[in-house]
C-alpha cells in the first residue's frame, strides 16, 4: 500500500473523498447522507453536497467546493 493510500485512510479529507466516490459506484442517497454526517461534516455542508450531486457535479467539483470553503482546515491544524 502506498503512502498516499495510507494517508487517505486516516485524514478527514480522504474519508470525505472516499465517501463521495462510493456514491458514484453505488448510488444510495440515504446512505451517502448518513455517511457524510458520520465523517463529522456539518449538516449544512452535507445538504450542499447532496444538492451538488443532484445537479450532476463530479466528486472533484464537490471536493474543490469543500476545500474553498476550508472545511478541511480543522483537520490540517490537528496534524
Amino acid at each position: 500500500m502506498s503512502t498516499t493510500e495510507l494517508m487517505l485512510k486516516t485524514n478527514f479529507e480522504g474519508r470525505v473523498l472516499r465517501t463521495i466516490q462510493s456514491y458514484f459506484r453505488r448510488n444510495n442517497d440515504v446512505l451517502l447522507k448518513e455517511s457524510l454526517l458520520a465523517t463529522s461534516l456539518e449538516k449544512e455542508d452535507v445538504d450542499h453536497i447532496m444538492d451538488m450531486i443532484y445537479k450532476k457535479h463530479t466528486a472533484s467539483e464537490i471536493m474543490d467546493f469543500l476545500r474553498k470553503k476550508d472545511v478541511f482546515a480543522i483537520d490540517q491544524k490537528a496534524e
